[in-house]
């Protein structure tokens, strides 16, 4: 499976996209965030490891666009490398505006979208 180590742990719902992420990748993962989400006391914060993510198929980005729409989720934060991934994250956080119920934020650096992860798991403590 393209999207591995899903995991959730102090807040922070994690995920590592790996190669072409297909629509049952993505749906996987929207399931996994949604029960985090509905069982956490607190707001989640997403944050993606999309390093070595080559493509989002056009059905995964529609699946993510539905995913923008769950409760109880603080913010995404999205590392990503590559050109065309940026601009692929981008997109789909774009066109997800509509129905959205957090910000989605794209890094250059895993460091640098962990530590704006990290920061908002504070502030959604406090």
């Amino acid at each position: 499976m393209p999207i591995r180590d899903i995991r959730f742990e102090n807040g922070v719902f994690f995920a590592r996209e790996i190669g072409k992420i297909e629509r049952a990748d993505a749906e996987t993962w929207t399931e996994a965030l949604r029960r985090c989400a509905q069982s956490s006391p607190t707001p989640v914060v997403v944050l993606v490891d999309a390093r070595e993510m080559t493509i989002i198929s056009p059905d995964a980005s529609k699946v993510f666009n539905k995913a923008a729409e769950i409760e109880n989720v603080r913010v995404a934060a999205i590392a990503t490398t590559t050109p065309l991934a940026t601009v692929m994250s981008r997109t789909v956080a774009m066109m997800s505006r509509v129905g959205q119920t957090h910000e989605t934020h794209v890094f250059n650096s895993f460091e640098e979208a962990e530590r704006f992860a990290l920061s908002h798991v504070v502030a959604a403590r406090s």
